[in-house]
């Protein structure tokens, strides 16, 4: 690779920046403009003896002041031994690891350059447009883009490394130290999800099937949209911090809509404080979170509509459905509900509170209780479902311990991985994967409000926990004292809202599931055939070995699953419904092939097997709820006609 190959020289500095510049603009837009705009201080690039760019930060070289390229070389060499999918590297120096990264055929990049003056001065003068136009090549200044990029792009499944070379990690401790907290529990996440997505998949659509019951007489949440404009809310979650402000909410009732997460609802009334509206979204029943009196019925319950059916049958004073967008029934079904709205889910439900509370037109959005963090001894706020809790840190190996036990008289335990946030007081504090995940949430959704200049304001006043960065914080008292003052007739505004409510369209879902079951019982019947096969080949397998009919054979099951995938791909449900349960298999074929042929073949037609058993079950599960919902909905059309088919499912 030659000096002119590496520094790009041709052009002038102004023409090198704009090639890169643009090849950013379709992957980092804000960037690209943050290059654009930017007059600071550049750093001065200097030749090493070779006659290659080095530069001198803090009196420190960052590239060998003899060969930057051979230095580059053997630091790329070490990490491609290790085969990793992806290479984050903290640090884009002269830009040598990205071009050698690539020239040896790795393009699976994540560069994080933590000082603007390093990058305009490097972009400026070294030509980095081909490699940044790559479609796998990432390049940053702030930590929240990279770790969107880790979430949106990394699969969970996929082996990630990070890298920074020693100068970077010397002079940059602050900013390194942030960095990789912030990639570690991105990453983190991204892989807890698959595992929660593929557990949650059949029970959040069985959920939402047998919820079709309780759907026409519960409206869609975005009944309330713009009704409270201008008005404060208060979001309180179970953090422990709650004990320390909680009691505060009571002289704001009827001037503020005061909306719990389920988890807080109990230790709210324990402060004395009635909200007028519970969030949950549970996909199993949770009894103990409520206190099954005459106090229930003065609370508007929020549910997700993958909830537990349970939880719609509770008697409270009124339910609202909300639908989220990760599921395709819900993207394809919620306008035929009359719902024109998808809250903006975080994972948790006081982050799809917030979202709710911009669309009702709250401002501003007050949170307590969102420690995000474990507090002295305590994973959530004291009079819950939580009779005692003991909690136990090992932050030498970063590790820890829950030992619960619940107000229905049950123990619980749970071990953990430590990942760490920015905390209040600017210190680190102890916090696990779900958690991590809801801040990132959070902060992202603050960039978004600020990035669209909406002016509502978003308070965080826990009082304790972690910083989110994005919203003003402030003690509960004093934004008491400045928002909160005028008083709010929220029962009368919803019952003007619900009034209004956007009629159901039956005729509209009719078609939709019958399409869906239709779809169901093709899956069922082409997971039989594959079975079918995977039962011949196991019994010529047994008698003959492995043989090139055999093989064949294995190629006849993935025709099968080809027609399979090309079918459902064209329905977005049965997609969804067959890729989690094809995941085991998909994992399956990543592995290394084991050093005999004869094993590795047992291997793939086992998981062969088990997977389209699985999906079988699923079928079978599914069916029937699919049959019901079809018949409540013809009850429910005025003329009804039949929507079965004539093929009857088993």
């Amino acid at each position: 690779m030659s000096d002119s190959e590496n520094m790009g020289q041709a052009g002038c500095a102004s023409g090198i920046l704009e090639r890169n510049i643009s090849a950013l603009e379709k992957k980092s837009a804000e960037l690209a403009g943050d290059l654009r705009e930017y007059e600071g201080a550049d750093v001065e690039l200097l030749r090493a003896r070779n006659g290659l760019y080095t530069f001198k930060y803090d009196g420190r070289f960052f590239h060998s002041s003899y060969d930057p390229l051979k230095e580059a070389t053997g630091q790329v060499d070490d990490i491609l031994v290790k085969k990793p999918d992806w290479v984050v590297l903290f640090g884009l120096g002269c830009g040598y690891h990205i071009k050698l990264f690539i020239e040896k055929g790795h393009e699976k990049l994540i560069v994080f350059e933590p000082k603007m003056d390093i990058l305009h001065s490097v972009l400026s003068a070294v030509d980095l447009s081909e490699e940044l136009s790559g479609g796998s090549v990432f390049l940053f200044n702030d930590t929240l883009s990279a770790t969107h990029c880790i979430r949106d792009y990394v699969d969970g499944m996929d082996s990630l490394l990070s890298y920074q070379p020693g100068p970077y990690r010397t002079t940059f401790q602050k900013e390194f130290s942030d960095f990789t907290n912030k990639v570690q529990n991105a990453y983190t996440t991204t892989q807890v999800a698959i595992k929660t997505n593929i557990d949650s998949r059949l029970p959040w659509i069985e959920n939402y099937l047998e919820n079709f019951n309780y759907f026409p007489e519960t409206p869609s949440i975005d009944v309330l949209r713009g009704r409270f404009k201008g008005k404060p809310m208060v979001v309180v979650g179970a953090g422990p911090s709650l004990n320390k402000n909680g009691h505060l909410l009571k002289e704001i009732k009827g001037k503020a809509v005061i909306i719990a997460a389920i988890t807080a609802y109990k230790p709210l009334l324990r402060l004395g404080v009635v909200p007028d509206f519970v969030i949950g979204g549970e996909r199993i029943d949770m009894p103990e979170y409520f206190t099954n009196s005459d106090t229930d019925k003065e609370v508007h319950l929020i549910l997700a509509e993958v909830a537990s059916p349970k939880l719609f049958e509770r008697k409270m004073k009124s339910k609202f459905t909300f639908f989220n967008a990760f599921s395709n029934l819900s993207t394809e079904q919620a306008q035929m509900w009359g719902c024109r709205y998808f809250a903006s889910i975080g994972g948790s439900v006081t982050t799809s509170a917030l979202d709710m509370g911009i669309m009702f037109g709250c401002d501003p959005v007050i949170f307590v209780g969102q420690d995000l963090a474990f507090g002295d001894g305590e994973t959530h706020v004291s009079g819950g479902v939580y009779e005692g809790q003991q909690l136990t840190i090992d932050s030498k190996n970063g590790t820890g311990r829950i030992d619960w036990d619940y107000a229905d008289g049950r123990t619980g335990r749970v071990d953990y991985t430590i990942l760490w946030l920015k905390g209040l007081n600017g210190s680190p504090v102890a916090s696990k994967f779900d958690w991590v995940t809801f801040h990132q949430w959070f902060e992202t959704y603050m960039h978004y409000m600020k990035k669209e200049d909406m002016s509502q304001k978003v308070i965080n006043a826990t009082e304790g926990g972690a910083y989110i960065d994005g919203m003003e914080h402030i003690s509960l008292e004093e934004a008491i004292k400045r928002h909160v003052h005028e008083d709010i007739y929220i029962d009368t505004v919803i019952e003007s809202a619900v009034s209004a409510r956007i009629p159901v369209d039956f005729k509209a879902l009719g078609k939709s599931l019958v399409q869906m079951r239709d779809g169901l019982v093709y899956i069922r019947k082409q997971a039989v055939k594959i079975f079918k096969e995977v039962e011949k080949i196991r019994a010529s397998f047994k008698l003959l070995g492995l043989t090139p009919e055999l093989v064949k054979n294995v190629k006849k099951i993935e025709a099968l699953e080809k027609s399979l995938f090309d079918m459902t791909r064209k329905t977005p449900f049965l997609w969804e419904a067959l890729t989690a349960y094809t995941h085991q298999l998909k994992e399956q074929l990543r592995e290394e092939v084991s050093e005999s042929q004869e094993e590795q073949f047992k291997v793939d037609v086992e998981t062969i097997e088990k997977t389209y058993t699985e999906v079988g079950e699923m079928t079978k599960k599914l069916l029937p709820l699919f049959d019901s919902a079809i018949n409540m909905v013809e009850s429910r059309v005025v003329e009804p006609k039949s929507l079965q088919q004539s093929e009857p499912v088993r």
